[in-house]
């Protein structure tokens, strides 16, 4: 066997690393996600859907089942307390026993409770701020609507209406499976403003006046290059680089 080179075998054992913690991080969040369950949801399963009983009436078979709930949870993202509560609370209301599939979806929050407005709601705030509002200040009606216009809002003057909402949509889905996860990136605070400071040669001239020049050598030879400059710079105004003959 070749020895590898010092790079390659660094770069591997980062990757064993990341294999590694990948692969411990998911069945620790599963663990956790199938003990709450075990605790919260099998009791609701068991006293309001007697068919849960009636197919899985063994202890083992319904620990099984438990554990596919939670797993179908830790595919969809939800691995809080708050979330799985919420699934609980959709499904006794709604009175029904949703499969792992439907419950882990009835766990994650819909668009309306993060407060995120409908599409056309986002179309017409985002049309809005480049409209009426360009150049005022603005409030988003939501952090996933302000990423959206960050995104593709100057698209709006540079493209059909029907092709801007087709573009609009795509990117309003995305923002928004994003904030249903919790991760939208947060937004980037503005730098302070600092009054700008003077030259310290103005700070000297408002202070001094201006430097008298002698008629010593090297004073001639300022007058002389102030002199070439202001030439130079009087010929360029008259007939700049830019200007055909």
């Amino acid at each position: 066997m070749q020895p590898q080179p010092h790079g390659e075998t660094v770069m591997n054992e980062r990757n064993e690393a990341k294999e590694s913690k990948r692969s411990t991080s998911l069945p620790s969040r599963l663990d956790t996600v199938y003990q709450f369950c075990l605790t919260n949801l099998k009791p609701v399963l068991m006293e309001y859907w007697p068919e849960f009983v009636n197919k899985y009436p063994e202890l083992d078979m319904q620990q099984w089942a438990i554990r596919e709930y939670a797993k179908q949870m830790v595919d969809e993202g939800v691995s809080s307390s708050r979330q799985i509560q919420s699934g609980i609370a959709k499904a006794c209301k709604q009175q029904y026993r949703p499969r792992p599939t439907e419950f882990a979806k009835l766990c994650k929050p819909t668009p309306e409770e993060l407060g995120i407005p409908s599409l056309r709601e986002a179309y017409d705030e985002v049309i809005a701020r480049r409209g009426r509002f360009k150049g005022k200040d603005f409030e988003f009606s939501h952090r996933a609507v302000e990423l959206v216009d960050e995104r593709v809002g100057h698209r709006v003057y540079q493209m059909r209406d029907a092709d801007f909402m087709e573009l609009f949509k795509g990117e309003y889905e995305y923002w928004v499976s994003r904030a249903m996860t919790g991760d939208l990136p947060a937004a980037k605070k503005a730098l302070e403003y600092s009054t700008p400071k003077k030259p310290v040669i103005d700070s000297y001239v408002a202070k001094h006046g201006k430097p008298m020049l002698g008629d010593d050598l090297v004073s001639q030879k300022i007058k002389e290059l102030g002199m070439l400059v202001s030439r130079k710079r009087q010929a360029h105004i008259s007939t700049p680089d830019d200007k055909v003959a």
